[in-house]
């Protein structure tokens, strides 16, 4: 008798986390032999079930990861082929993915830019776009993963540059009478005469000499100073300005910038305010 209800004890130990039992009180002490052996049978019998049902669990567990290590092993194999078409590896390719991400990067970080700011830094979208075309001769580019990433790229870029468009300079038709000084001064170009050198500077393609302008040309007139480009403070010189961090770093590359606007340079040694200069890379 005692050791059947230590057996009992036991089994309703084992099975303490069941809602029935917990609701469920015995009373040992007046328990007859054949209501343990009742008890004892069907604990018993839960247990055996629970045992089968942990074997069956098994068993699929089992079957799962054969199945996952046969599923990888055909991944590993298409990848060794891809790696093998491409004469490349892993780390090749990781280097390709891990290159497109920071592409990806830093074409959201243009985008969060103000037009202002991505219209001074519009030779960096091309940049990247340049880079971004590069990395579409890549035979990894075709994989879906990287195209989707590739056109989500692209897509920032050309949404940078629709943002910087109302940052390009807007343009002023030449009138009867109008001298560049002139049109400097007008309330909503400059308001300022002197500023006449930024318009002749900023349309050197069209303005040969500055004294002589024509009915009906059609002038940019810049707002914000554009990539590669510097306008002239009072007070600067060529050596000084190629000293810059963002220009050349090296004032000893005055005559570099020299070069790029002989144009509208007559003396190395005389620059003005409003002079907008090329910086060339």
């Amino acid at each position: 008798m005692k050791k059947s209800i230590i057996n009992l004890i036991l089994l309703v130990s084992v099975f303490a986390f069941s809602s029935v039992f917990a609701q469920t009180s015995y009373n040992y002490e007046e328990m007859k032999q054949e209501e343990y052996n009742a008890y004892l049978a069907d604990w018993q019998q839960k247990l055996d079930n629970a045992n089968q049902g942990i074997e069956a669990e098994d068993s699929t567990s089992a079957a799962l990861k054969k199945q996952t290590e046969d599923l990888q092993a055909q991944i590993d194999k298409k990848w060794d082929e891809i790696f093998q078409i491409t004469n490349s590896n892993r780390e090749e390719y990781d280097a390709y993915v891990n290159n497109l991400k920071q592409l990806k990067n830093d074409a959201s970080s243009l985008l969060s830019l103000s037009p202002e700011d991505i219209y001074r830094r519009m030779n960096e979208v091309d940049e990247l776009q340049a880079k971004v075309a590069e990395t579409k001769k890549n035979p990894f580019s075709v994989m879906t993963d990287n195209a989707q990433l590739i056109s989500s790229i692209e897509s920032m870029l050309a949404q940078a540059k629709e943002k910087g468009k109302p940052a390009i300079p807007p343009t002023y038709s030449v009138l009867r009478g109008d001298c560049l000084w002139r049109i400097a001064s007008k309330a909503d170009i400059y308001g300022d005469a002197y500023a006449w050198m930024r318009i002749y500077t900023s349309n050197r393609d069209q303005i040969k000499n500055p004294d002589l302008i024509y009915v009906n040309q059609i002038f940019n007139i810049p707002r914000d100073v554009g990539p590669n480009e510097h306008l002239v403070i009072k007070g600067e010189f060529l050596s000084k300005i190629a000293g810059y961090s963002n220009v050349y770093g090296s004032s000893f590359k005055w005559q570099r910038l020299y070069e790029s606007n002989k144009s509208t340079i007559s003396d190395p040694n005389m620059i003005y305010p409003y002079q907008l200069l090329k910086i060339a890379r």
